[in-house]
């Protein structure tokens, strides 16, 4: 179960600005940090029946590393503890799951298989996968970002604090990527949803309950539209 806070900022000068604020930095203790490059593709079928179950289908490559497939449910917006789609925390969770591969494309059997021991219900992944098994899969959006991460501890709980500057892509059109991302490692749910509350006090931010894949949806619709 993936469990993550987003904040959207409305330039990366201001995003970057967080961190190195003496409010964060007393705040929060920094453990790591890193800085990478994401390439990520979903993928569907043609006729999107991974749309139609709510599911999504990632690759992702990062330079000098392996792939690493993805599959994740639609996520839920959690508000004071309890569950609702129309919460305006950023606060969501999510069923998630994982496997490193040297291979580009994305096989669904031998995900399911790599897959079985994950911590999320088994049965949950093997619904949404099988319906798509032995047919052929397309990408249908990319998006493309630079990721600081920083490994952090905050009121006893470990989370991980990503800022993401980039684009979504999809049907010819794109859109900008400046948001953080504030995700659950170990611990209490409470301290996420602190930290976010903490950050949107002292910063030009807002909450983000929609996912960079659920933009490209929207831009693939705006397209359809016209």
């Amino acid at each position: 179960m993936e469990t993550e806070l987003k904040l959207s900022f409305p330039d990366p000068e201001t995003l970057y600005a967080v961190t190195g604020e003496p409010w964060f930095q007393d705040a929060v203790e920094i453990r790591s940090a890193k800085t990478e490059e994401y390439e990520n593709r979903y993928l569907d079928t043609k006729d999107r029946i991974l749309e139609k179950s709510r599911t999504s289908m990632r690759i992702r490559h990062v330079l000098g590393q392996d792939f690493i497939h993805t599959v994740k449910t639609t996520p839920t917006a959690i508000i004071n503890g309890s569950s609702s789609e129309e919460g305006f925390s950023g606060l969501t969770s999510k069923c998630e799951w994982n496997v490193s591969s040297d291979r580009s494309e994305f096989d669904v059997g031998l995900f399911l298989k790599a897959a079985k021991n994950g911590k999320d219900p088994y049965e949950i992944l093997a619904a949404a996968l099988v319906p798509v098994s032995g047919k052929k899969l397309e990408t249908v959006c990319k998006t493309a970002f630079k990721r600081h991460t920083i490994t952090a501890g905050y009121h006893g709980s470990t989370v991980e604090i990503c800022l993401d500057t980039g684009s979504c892509i999809a049907s010819g059109r794109s859109c900008p990527i400046c948001e953080m991302e504030i995700e659950l490692i170990s611990g209490e749910v409470a301290p996420v949803e602190e930290l976010g509350l903490l950050i949107r006090e002292h910063a030009d931010c807002k909450p983000l309950a929609i996912s960079k894949y659920a933009r490209c949806l929207m831009l693939m619709r705006e397209n359809e539209n016209g």
